[in-house]
């Protein structure tokens, strides 16, 4: 009966140090939670901070990139307007004969009392005694075109080339009684009469003749 009990208190002593073992081991696993629990924390605060930090940088960065591409603006104030017909009146200059052919140089002088601009080139028609249209072929001459500005009383230049009789036998063209001349860019024509307004042109072939071809250059400074 002695054995008995001392085997059953011998139990019982066993029962409560397991017991123990496992609450001291809970005790400290809860320890280790608290304690790792504000390093999370902190680490995910210092993260946020962190994330802030590179947003505000980023959007501090794209400002300034948007105030470096800003567009600039560039004022038309000083610049010359083109030469409009109203202020412009037209001279034959010169005529010379070529190896059949004809070169004339024409004026186009600024009567303004402002200076304009002139490029490219002119537009041209014969026109018949009457002022009918006669037939009219333009043809642009290569060349770099510039621009012209005209102070008052200053003068751009254009050359005029066209084939005259020779060759052409027995065949003919309307001799014009004026030229229209029209200026670059412009809407309205200056006309031309008397011997500055009277071509022959001739252009083509004897098998396919056209009347009326003629050869333009762009205006260019007046060197006369």
């Amino acid at each position: 009966m002695r054995h008995f009990r001392e085997d059953h208190v011998s139990d019982r002593r066993r029962t409560f140090t397991a017991t123990s073992v496992i609450l001291v081991a809970g005790l400290a696993l809860a320890a280790c939670g608290s304690s790792s629990s504000p390093s999370s924390t902190s680490s995910s605060k210092n993260s946020s901070k962190n994330s802030s930090k590179n947003s505000s940088k980023q959007t501090s960065s794209s400002k300034s990139s948007s105030k470096k591409t800003k567009p600039s603006t560039t004022s038309a104030i000083g610049q010359s307007g083109r030469c409009r017909s109203a202020n412009l009146v037209a001279h034959m200059v010169s005529t010379q004969g070529a190896a059949g052919s004809i070169i004339r140089t024409y004026t186009l002088v600024n009567t303004g009392s402002t200076t304009c601009t002139l490029y490219g080139y002119p537009g041209l028609q014969l026109l018949g005694a009457s002022g009918q249209k006669l037939a009219t072929e333009v043809i642009r001459t290569p060349g770099t075109a510039v621009t012209v500005k005209l102070a008052h009383d200053a003068s751009a230049a254009f050359s005029l080339k066209y084939a005259d009789s020779t060759g052409y036998g027995s065949e003919s063209c309307p001799s014009s009684a004026s030229l229209e001349i029209t200026p670059p860019n412009a809407y309205h024509s200056l006309t031309l009469t008397g011997s500055a307004g009277v071509i022959d042109a001739f252009g083509g072939t004897t098998q396919a003749l056209k009347c009326g071809t003629l050869n333009v250059e762009p205006v260019a400074a007046d060197q006369g």
